[in-house]
């Protein structure tokens, strides 16, 4: 269901992007395309490389997922990839919402309805912040679980101060 929300999330927020572009790209103001401004283009840019970061840690979690990874590593990864995804579709649709200024507010366009199931989404199938917890849980899990016996590189690093040591025989 995390991964659900993370994936919807993202189509959420490239339909938003998507319609605030389209309408940059058509209104005018002061003799110009709306695009043309940076407040307006800076938005834009920011939604993009925001979408493609949430998009690749949406593809890294269904990747461990598909591998069959640990469980830990599963459940750490698929709480970011509904954290970020969902974070970022709010962000991402509150930046239509300002490129589009008050008709992205009114039901003429879509982006309205599309912040309110944002807003949803980040609660839905737990909330952002029990994915913090998640998170942080999994991830001491991880650091903290006893390593299997073999080399110590702490251990190794005085032997390689060792001059008569030779590459070849």
């Amino acid at each position: 269901e995390r991964m659900t929300s993370a994936a919807g999330a993202l189509g959420m927020a490239r339909a938003a992007l998507a319609i605030a572009a389209s309408y940059a790209d058509r209104r005018k103001a002061f003799g110009q395309k709306i695009r043309a401004f940076q407040g307006v283009s800076f938005k834009v840019a920011d939604s993009i490389a925001a979408l493609d970061a949430a998009r690749g840690l949406v593809y890294l979690a269904a990747r461990a997922i598909d591998l069959g990874d640990e469980p830990g590593r599963v459940r750490r990864l698929v709480s970011e990839a509904k954290k970020v995804a969902t974070e970022t579709a709010w962000q991402v649709i509150n930046h239509a919402l300002q490129v589009m200024g008050g008709i992205g507010y009114t039901n003429v366009y879509p982006v309205e309805r599309l912040l309110r199931d944002a807003r949803l989404i980040m609660i839905w199938t737990g909330t952002n912040e029990v994915m913090d917890l998640l998170i942080q849980h999994e991830y001491y899990q991880e650091l903290l679980a006893p390593r299997p016996v073999g080399r110590d590189v702490e251990a190794d690093a005085p032997e390689a101060e060792r001059v008569e040591e030779k590459a070849y025989e």
